[in-house]
């Protein structure tokens, strides 16, 4: 540990403040001016005892804020790391492809295709009015990470041969507006968020304790005929989502 960390922090034990708020906000501002940078590991919970002599209980209650808020991440048997600072969607607001979304953030996106096929998915079907789908797996990444691990239904009547394109080089709701006359006029979407299950984990290069945000959507043509259903995993630690409420009595 650098032993000239003790200098960044001022713990005065005189004041009315508590000490682990003391301890939180000198470890914000040591984040936010650059010191501990994305990905740094913190010192241990008995170092920062021996440096700045305070209990272990008030150093874990400002580690706990910390990873509630979002600002730092504890990794089973590795230690207590910076987080990544989180990509913050507004796709709740207004509709547009991942690509655009990343690009209007001034990320550069990109994409990995796990599979494509041609299945039967009853439920989907159902949803679709379709007897079977083509479903599309894709992991989508922001500057070289992982943000979303994408599985999409389609119904396969209405986009046989599909499964041609490259996903990688394509934009799947541009190619079914140019290539299949099929615009997107909305969509309804239901977030939760949950723990991961393991091969989601795998894609996302995440941690055990990671949270998932799944977003739910199925996309209507303006005739109101349902053309897609996707379940987008996001990275809970990677995403934040922004959304805007009208008062509609104004």
């Amino acid at each position: 540990m650098d032993k000239k960390l003790k200098e960044h922090f001022l713990i005065d034990k005189t004041l009315p403040v508590p000490l682990y708020y003391q301890l939180k906000t000198q470890l914000l501002k040591l984040i936010d001016e650059g010191y501990f940078k994305s990905g740094d590991k913190l010192p241990t919970e008995s170092e920062l005892c021996a440096l700045l002599d305070i209990s272990r209980p008030t150093i874990r209650q400002a580690f706990s804020e910390l990873i509630k808020e979002g600002y730092i991440i504890r990794k089973k048997a590795k230690g207590t790391f910076v987080s990544q600072p989180k990509v913050e969607g507004y796709f709740f607001q207004k509709l547009s492809s991942y690509n655009e979304e990343m690009e209007s953030l001034g990320l550069h996106p990109s994409t990995k295709v796990i599979g494509c096929e041609v299945i039967k998915a009853p439920d989907v079907c159902r949803q679709l009015q379709t007897d079977k789908v083509i479903y599309l797996q894709r992991v989508r990444y922001a500057d070289d990470k992982e943000m979303v691990y994408v599985e999409t239904y389609l119904p396969f009547e209405r986009f046989s041969n599909i499964q041609k394109y490259d996903f990688t080089k394509f934009s799947l709701y541009n190619i079914m507006e140019k290539d299949y006359n099929c615009s997107i006029a909305y969509v309804d979407r239901i977030v939760e968020a949950a723990h991961a299950d393991k091969k989601v984990k795998e894609y996302l290069n995440m941690n055990e304790d990671d949270v998932i945000l799944h977003v739910y959507t199925t996309a209507y043509t303006k005739e109101n005929e349902a053309v897609e259903v996707s379940i987008a995993s996001y990275h809970g630690q990677r995403n934040s989502f922004t959304m805007k409420l009208t008062n509609t009595k104004i």
